[in-house]
């Protein structure tokens, strides 16, 4: 059952198009691709995390961390500015339940004046069902695009060789939706959002909220009978998705929706009374203890992390190494005796190239006046964004014994970027000079 019934206003017109763009970034995103690589996929199974035109390797973790700490402050940010502006206007929960009602009240008959319909056919109950199950496949299959490149998921599926685990996290998504749009709703704002529970540690007097005014609208009843505003026709109760009623203070399951505000204002201009009898507004200005401060301390608090946490970002992005290598020896043989007896080491090298462009790299090792590196190919050419493996063989020019060696990865056209590691070369212990 839709609880709340549809009532015209400003604030649902803005939150409609806010609707509109937010939806829109959400199914379109997966598809976007930047210099040939996708604006957003996380891509576990081959370690890879393209993010707005950044890959992120997993020795690059902290990128992803600073993003989420970073999405974290400007939700305390604006949280602690106009209360709960991601409940009401960005929360991907209200904008799909948002659409999921709005198609379930075309499709059932309901008016705009009257609300729901006193009787409603079995088959538009049942249409109903059948539209939100196709809907929450479609959203599904984009949800997984985000894990999943869809180009190769659609391609995949046309050809029959979708994978058992991108059918069975699609299906696991697409039934989440339903469950969850479909037939949980705004419950889950009430008894299972987190966000609820704390929001009231970042709010404060000067936190712009929906708050309805007692001073003004009390007593309540009848226009004629009492000297409030508030005609207690119950529209704020009957369209609030979360079924509390905004004249009982500020609620925890207040999602700040503003169809209250709307439904208000159009009876007060039924019976000729101010509008903004709910509005937002600081409980500071309710009170008449003044307009809301702008600046205080805990605003300016998480502005400095937050700007703190963009300059960090911003750091690590200007002095990340467009290439990084690892270096992993053979761990079943330390040491091979060449023909001519002289000693080689064998090692496995796991080179990246971060860039979105094809580079070419070259190997070397030092110092080269005591070690000669074999590898099958180099210089070597890695594609963007990607990882390769190359296994050399170090052979050292005289037994000095077990020494350190370094491994230089170098782009060929700019020999000034580069990475070096460091590893240790094996001598057998009766070699001359070995260390015990």
């Amino acid at each position: 059952m839709i609880s709340a019934r549809p009532v015209r206003g400003t604030f649902r017109s803005l939150r409609w198009g806010a609707n509109a763009i937010l939806l829109a970034i959400l199914l379109a995103t997966p598809w976007i691709r930047i210099g040939g690589e996708p604006l957003v996929l996380l891509d576990i199974p081959n370690r890879k995390f393209h993010v707005f035109g950044l890959t992120i390797f997993p020795q690059e973790l902290y990128f992803l961390w600073l993003i989420v700490v970073g999405l974290a402050f400007s939700l305390f940010f604006f949280t602690a500015l106009g209360g709960r502006l991601w409940c009401g206007w960005a929360c991907p929960q209200t904008v799909l339940t948002d659409v999921f009602a709005t198609i379930a009240r075309r499709i059932q008959g309901w008016t705009p004046g009257g609300g729901r319909p006193r009787h409603i056919a079995t088959w538009r109950l049942v249409a109903t069902q059948g539209v939100w199950i196709v809907l929450s496949v479609f959203i599904g299959f984009h949800l997984v695009g985000y894990f999943r490149s869809p180009y190769d998921m659609l391609g995949a599926l046309k050809h029959g060789e979708l994978s058992g685990a991108s059918m069975g996290f699609w299906l696991a998504a697409s039934t989440l939706t339903y469950l969850d749009i479909g037939l949980l709703r705004q419950t889950f704002c009430r008894f299972l959002c987190p966000y609820a529970r704390f929001q009231g540690v970042l709010f404060d007097s000067d936190t712009l909220v929906v708050a309805y005014d007692a001073g003004r609208g009390e007593p309540r009843g009848k226009k004629g009978r009492v000297e409030g505003d508030c005609v207690d026709c119950g529209l704020c109760v009957d369209v609030c998705p979360t079924g509390i009623d905004i004249r009982d203070g500020l609620q925890m399951e207040c999602i700040a929706c503003t169809q209250c505000i709307d439904a208000c204002n159009g009876v007060m201009a039924r019976v000729d009374r101010d509008k903004n009898l709910i509005a937002y507004r600081s409980l500071r200005a309710l009170e008449g203890r003044g307009r809301a401060r702008l600046l205080r301390p805990r605003v300016v608090i998480y502005g400095v992390l937050l700007l703190g946490v963009g300059v960090a970002f911003a750091t690590a992005l200007e002095t990340r190494k467009p290439l990084e290598m690892l270096v992993e020896r053979n761990r079943s043989s330390l040491y091979q005796v060449m023909g001519d007896g002289r000693i080689g080491n064998a090692f496995t090298l796991h080179l990246e190239n971060r860039d979105n462009t094809d580079r070419v790299f070259r190997l070397r090792v030092e110092p080269h006046e005591r070690y000669e590196l074999y590898s099958g190919l180099n210089p070597l050419l890695i594609s963007a964004a990607s990882i390769i493996e190359s296994r050399v063989f170090v052979v050292a020019r005289d037994h000095a014994g077990n020494e350190k060696l370094t491994f230089v990865l170098e782009e060929l056209e700019h020999p000034d970027r580069h990475v070096e590691r460091t590893s240790k070369f094996f001598m057998p212990s009766g070699s001359a000079g070995a260390t015990q």
